[in-house]
Parts: C-alpha cells; structure tokens; sequence
C-alpha cells in the first residue's frame, strides 16, 4: 500500500525555548494512520483489527499509536500483525496525537476530533493528554515523571504550527538516550 504522509519528530535540545508549547508522553506503541476508512502503519501496510475496534472512528483522518499500556511493546507489535486471533486487539487502544488536514494549530485540530466524540462512541479512541509547558522547568518533570513511571519519554509540540509532514523542528523528542533509535 501506499505509505501515509506523516509528521517525524526531531531531537530535544534543552537550550530550545519551549515555553507556551505543549508536552505529551511518548507512547511505545505502534504508529496508525487512520484515513477514514482503515488504519494504516506507518509503511503502508493495511491493518486487519476486529470492527469492534474501530467502531465509531470518524471519517476524517487521525493520526496516533495503537498501545496498551508501558513496557508492551513487542506484545502489541505481535497483536497488530496477527491474521488470525483478533480477540487480543480487546486490550488496544488508539492514542490520537494528531488530526490530520484539519484548520489552526494542534489544540484546535485535535477539538474537531473532541467535538466528534461528544456525539459518537468510540470505545477504542483517546485523545493523548497534551499539557501546557508553563516554565522550562516543567519540560525536565514532567521528563522524569514518565521516565519514574516506565514511560518511553515525552514528546514537544509548538500548539500554533499548522499541521504539516515530514520532520520538523516544531515536533520534538525528549528520551533518556538517543541510542534508544537504533534498536
């Protein structure tokens, strides 16, 4: 299949000024492309989840991380590439970071997907938690909360971007180690 244009992050430098940004964790899941119809990896291929998963996604494109919870990584690879067994897509969830197309900057995309889920239900659907960085200093514990917390690291974001593909500097990765790429 065709691969989905997506956003890439770059690397977290702490002489950035990411005051009035937003702040998020870093799932360790497996990236989804949702195009209104099937959700797609990030290669291109097709994923086959029960319907019961993505009943009542909306018709507009979404971006986010199949998950299910800190540390399960190879377990949910392993669930989103089985044919056969679908009762294991049960424990997933869709972590939407991003709606993508969508008009201003990220906290206003991501309000059409909130407005949407006020009048459908989507069980498997969250929106991922995007604080606020009121200080620099809150970068560094929320940092650590996550980390303390088995999480994978966090994730920066300038809310007032509009939305865009490809790497860029208004989408930033903070991880313990930037070795963790090579695995």
């Amino acid at each position: 299949g065709q691969a989905p244009e997506l956003f890439a992050l770059k690397v977290y430098r702490d002489d950035l000024n990411v005051t009035g940004w937003v702040m998020s964790e870093k799932l360790d899941g497996v990236r989804a492309y949702w195009d209104g119809k099937q959700l797609i990896s990030r290669s291109g291929r097709v994923f086959t989840p029960p319907r019961s998963f993505t009943q009542g996604f909306p018709p507009f494109a979404l971006d986010g991380e199949i998950w299910s919870r800190r540390g399960e990584f190879e377990h949910i690879v392993s669930i989103v590439n089985t044919k056969e067994n679908k009762a294991d897509w049960g424990e997933l969830t869709y972590n939407i970071f991003e709606v993508p197309y969508q008009k201003g900057g990220l906290l206003k995309r991501l309000s059409v997907l909130e407005r949407y889920l006020q009048t459908h239900n989507a069980e498997k659907l969250y929106i991922l938690k995007q604080t606020v960085i009121n200080h620099e200093q809150a970068v560094r514990s929320f940092f650590e909360k996550v980390i303390a917390r088995g999480g994978e690291g966090i994730v920066l974001r300038d809310p007032d971007e509009p939305y865009y593909t490809g790497r860029t500097s208004s989408a930033l990765k903070y991880k313990p180690f930037t070795d963790a790429e090579c695995r």
